[in-house]
């Protein structure tokens, strides 16, 4: 399995709105999509507008998937306005016990 820790910018006039679009349209369109296990939103209190969006999938390959298919970029081109580029994207391996 892959965990893919995705660090963002919200746009801070624009939180509740990012807020809305992850819980209605962008965390459902990617749970929707092969490989993936689950989406979670994360943020630290002392964070400001900074946050990150954890994603479990099958692995390297259905990511990959993912960010060539059509889904990602109509997922991306809803949420335009709401983050502030650029993002940092860290992938680590699940190690099994």
């Amino acid at each position: 399995m892959l965990a893919r820790v995705l660090t963002m910018r919200v746009n801070p006039d624009r939180i509740d709105d990012w807020m809305r679009y992850t819980r209605d349209i962008g965390f459902p369109g990617m749970r929707a999509q092969p490989g993936c296990r689950g989406v979670w939103r994360l943020h630290k209190a002392d964070a400001g507008s900074e946050y990150q969006v954890v994603t479990l999938w099958d692995d390297r390959a259905a990511l990959d998937l993912f960010k060539a298919s059509d889904a990602m970029r109509a997922l991306s081109a809803q949420a335009v306005g709401l983050t502030i580029p650029p993002h940092a994207e860290t992938l680590f391996d699940v190690v099994d016990d």
